[in-house]
C-alpha cells in the first residue's frame, strides 16, 4: 500500500510482488513458479497514499496485466469507499485525485485470475 519511496507507485506495486515471489521461492524451493505466484496478493491504496505519493489509474492499468500474466492469488485495492467518491477530503472517503466514480473498480475488473 504505502511504499515510502520516491518511485512510480505502479512500478513499486510490481516490484513488491516480484520481491514477495522471490522470498517465497527461497522458502518453498520445491514449488513451481505458478504455485508461488498463486500465494502472492497485491493490494494498492488508491489515489493519494498516507505518504503523500499517488497510485493513479495508469498505475492500476500497469498492475492488472502484470497480475494477469503471473496469475496472482489475489488482486485487490484499498478501499471501495474511496473509489466511489471523486472528491477531495478524508482519506477513508476520497482518492484525492481526479477520477470518475468507481473508475479503479472498472480497471481492476479486467483481472480474471
Amino acid at each position: 500500500m504505502d511504499y515510502y519511496r520516491g518511485i512510480d507507485y505502479g512500478d513499486a506495486a510490481v516490484q513488491a510482488a516480484q520481491s514477495t515471489f522471490t522470498q517465497l521461492k527461497s522458502l518453498y524451493p520445491a514449488r513451481i513458479d505458478a504455485q508461488l505466484w498463486a500465494l502472492v496478493g497485491v493490494t494498492p491504496m488508491l489515489g493519494q497514499n498516507d505518504d503523500g505519493r499517488i497510485y493513479d489509474q495508469a498505475d492500476a492499468r500497469q498492475l492488472v496485466p502484470f497480475a494477469q500474466g503471473k496469475r496472482l492469488g489475489e488482486l485487490a485495492f484499498w478501499v471501495t469507499t474511496r473509489d466511489r467518491n471523486a472528491c477531495t477530503g478524508a482519506p477513508y472517503m476520497c482518492t484525492n485525485i481526479p477520477q470518475s466514480p468507481y473508475e479503479f473498480s472498472r480497471i481492476f475488473a479486467a483481472y480474471t485470475g
